[in-house]
């Protein structure tokens, strides 16, 4: 007995979704969606608690790395001091200070790891003192910053140093941002 020959429409008309996707691949599917979308909302859903209270930012030093009388600017080299008493490591992506000498404002500063992957920034382990150095700090001569411009050059163990800003902190799924005003005597 010889069957009819189907043609391409009647193909089409007798495959059923069933066929297509079957148990299997459907189940594949929902697996790599499963997958994908725990990956993409992980860090909305899973939250790093950090205690801001247990972290200190203390000035550490200063010291003048150049300038001399006959120069119009001198730069410093400040070491902030961080302690981490958190439970967790913890690393920060930047620092921005205003810089104060016997409470004259020398300008706004900031220390950035933005551009640095998470594992090249400073970790700071729990129970740890971590130095975070700046070495950019650049103060130009002014009539209105002479007096302590020339008190920098002749001494800086002589001055009362302040630092007041902030710290953005941060865990594998958390950045909180740590207000700090730290004195060095």
């Amino acid at each position: 007995m010889l069957h009819p020959q189907k043609g391409f429409n009647q193909l089409a008309d007798s495959a059923s979704l069933s066929l297509i996707i079957g148990p299997r691949r459907a189940a594949l599917i929902a697996a790599i969606a499963a997958v994908a979308l725990t990956i993409i909302f992980y860090p909305l859903i899973i939250r790093t608690p950090i205690d801001l209270d247990k972290i200190s930012i203390e000035l550490g030093k200063v010291e003048r790395t150049s300038g001399s009388q006959g120069e119009q600017s001198l730069n410093l080299q400040l070491t902030f001091n961080v302690t981490n008493t958190n439970d967790i490591t913890l690393t920060t992506s930047q620092v921005d200070y205003e810089l104060f000498a016997d409470g004259v404002d020398l300008g706004h500063y900031t220390i950035s790891y933005e551009d640095v992957p998470l594992n090249g920034r400073p970790a700071l382990f729990s129970g740890t003192h971590v130095p975070i150095k700046d070495t950019g700090v650049k103060i130009d001569y002014s009539d209105a910053k002479a007096a302590i411009f020339n008190k920098i050059l002749n001494n800086t163990s002589d001055i009362k140093w302040s630092a007041t800003g902030t710290a953005s902190i941060e865990s594998g799924t958390t950045q909180e941002t740590k207000d700090f005003t730290a004195t060095l005597p």
